[in-house]
């Protein structure tokens, strides 16, 4: 397949703010399917992570551990969805699947999707587009590991794609990438060292309305908590 990439769309990454994690506080718990409800109703776009389970289940969390939310000293993708639903987020909430969520959202707001995936073994990406492929939603893809974003541009050229630059090392090693990505999310500390041409930048993680102020200028969009 042939995808011009000048054509694809991806303004919906600048059509309102991002939420990491969906809209938390001291109420709503972060990647709950409460917090990607409130994005919904505040039409915010959903920043949020996925891992893939010992049985091939996609699931939203942060951490590759779940001892900080769960108090489970547990290494997430080691366990299968049977043994993760019997463990609770502040002894409240199921960690939800990756089609649970979809399901809530129903195209309603965009996703930015954050693949965490060190095996580099393809797995992740396989099953994840057995999902997306159908989702008639705008969403986009990104990751820190440059194997994820090979994968998606050899195999699925018409997805939106980009790569998470968290230092001045990562960006210098993933420079070579630039051509294929379509936009790139940058450490906040790094938006003023960076100019791309041509290229949509995304600034991450911004905490309160001062770091809101200091970077907002300096990218297309920001990746916000907590000031949402």
């Amino acid at each position: 397949m042939h995808i011009n990439y000048n054509m694809k769309n991806i303004s919906f990454l600048k059509r309102n703010l991002i939420a990491h994690k969906g809209v938390h506080n001291s109420k709503i718990i972060e990647n709950t399917l409460p917090a990607f409800t409130k994005c919904v109703d505040k039409n915010y776009i959903i920043e949020l992570d996925i891992h893939i389970l010992n049985d091939n289940t996609i699931v939203i969390y942060h951490d590759f551990n779940l001892f900080r939310l769960c108090g489970v000293n547990k290494v997430i993708e080691t366990l299968s969805y049977v043994q993760l639903s019997k463990i609770k987020i502040k002894n409240k909430y199921t960690i939800p699947t990756l089609k649970q969520v979809i399901h809530i959202v129903n195209g309603e707001v965009p996703l930015l999707i954050e693949i965490k995936d060190v095996n580099n073994n393809s797995k992740f990406e396989e099953e994840l587009v057995k999902i997306l492929d159908n989702y008639k939603g705008e969403f986009a893809i990104q990751s820190f590991n440059p194997f994820v974003i090979d994968w998606f541009y050899k195999n699925r050229p018409n997805y939106v794609i980009g790569l998470i630059v968290f230092n001045e090392l990562n960006y210098k090693i993933i420079k070579k990438y630039l051509k294929i990505i379509d936009f790139i999310s940058v450490n906040k500390k790094l938006l003023p060292l960076i100019n791309l041409k041509n290229k949509l930048l995304i600034g991450f993680t911004i905490n309160n309305k001062s770091e809101y102020n200091k970077y907002k200028n300096l990218c297309d969009n920001l990746i916000c908590e907590n000031i949402l």
